[in-house]
Order: structure tokens, then C-alpha cells, then sequence
């Protein structure tokens, strides 16, 4: 069964998913550098991941399966502490960004003129050329 990983009375500030990773690692009498070799990780990102330190790590999606593995391998519920970094974070799911459909017509009708003008131009002077 998974250890609950957040303990508090009800006006205690929630605490940092680093400190509960590095608590339990702790608490396990584990080194990182034996948890890296378990997880087949470098020392650095679980140095970062107990300090929150999760600018370097990547995207959400790596922050929250290093927060995953590690706390499995420490018995943690992961969940709670995806949640818990999620949170923390206000971590939010990556929104691709559409220009308005508005801004890309006005270039298109500029387009469309110059082209008009550049045909009509050209259908002209073959005209003129050929007679």
C-alpha cells in the first residue's frame, strides 16, 4: 500500500513536492546517488527535483514522470504528488496559440490585389509585345 504523502493539521502550509521526495529518500536512508542508479537517472535531476528546481527539467510531461518514478520507487503515492506539483506550479496543459483568422485575410486580400495587378500588368505587355 502507498504511503500518504501529505500529513497536515489544518493550518499548515502545504509542503513542497522536493521536501516530500527528499524526506522520504531520507527517511529510507537512501543516497541520490543510489536512487539514480535504481532509476537509471541522473543525480542532477533528482538534486533538482528535492530542491524544485523544475525550469531545467524539461516540460510537464517529464516533470511529472520523474515525480512518478521517484516516488514509486519510494513507495509515495505518485498521484497525490503530481498533484501536489501540479499545484504548485499551476502547471497547465501546453495550448498551441491560433492567430485570429481576421489578421491572416487582410494579408491575404493584399496578396490577392498584388498578384491581380502583377497578371493584369503581364497580360498587358504580351499584348502590347505581340502587336
Amino acid at each position: 500500500m502507498k504511503e500518504s504523502t501529505i500529513n497536515l493539521t489544518s493550518n499548515e502550509q502545504l509542503p513542497s513536492v522536493g521536501t516530500l521526495l527528499k524526506e522520504a529518500r531520507e527517511k529510507r536512508k537512501l543516497s541520490i546517488e543510489q536512487v539514480a542508479a535504481k532509476l537509471f537517472s541522473d543525480p542532477d535531476i533528482l538534486k533538482d527535483l528535492e530542491n524544485d528546481i523544475f525550469k531545467k527539467l524539461g516540460g510537464n510531461v517529464f516533470i511529472k514522470g520523474y515525480i512518478r518514478n521517484y516516488s514509486k520507487l519510494l513507495d509515495l503515492d505518485s498521484a497525490e504528488l503530481i498533484d501536489l506539483v501540479t499545484n504548485q506550479l499551476e502547471l497547465e496543459e501546453e495550448k498551441i496559440v491560433l492567430p485570429k483568422i481576421t489578421e491572416h485575410l487582410v494579408a491575404l486580400r493584399i496578396i490577392a490585389l498584388v498578384s491581380l495587378i502583377l497578371l493584369l500588368v503581364t497580360v498587358a505587355g504580351m499584348f502590347v509585345s505581340h502587336n
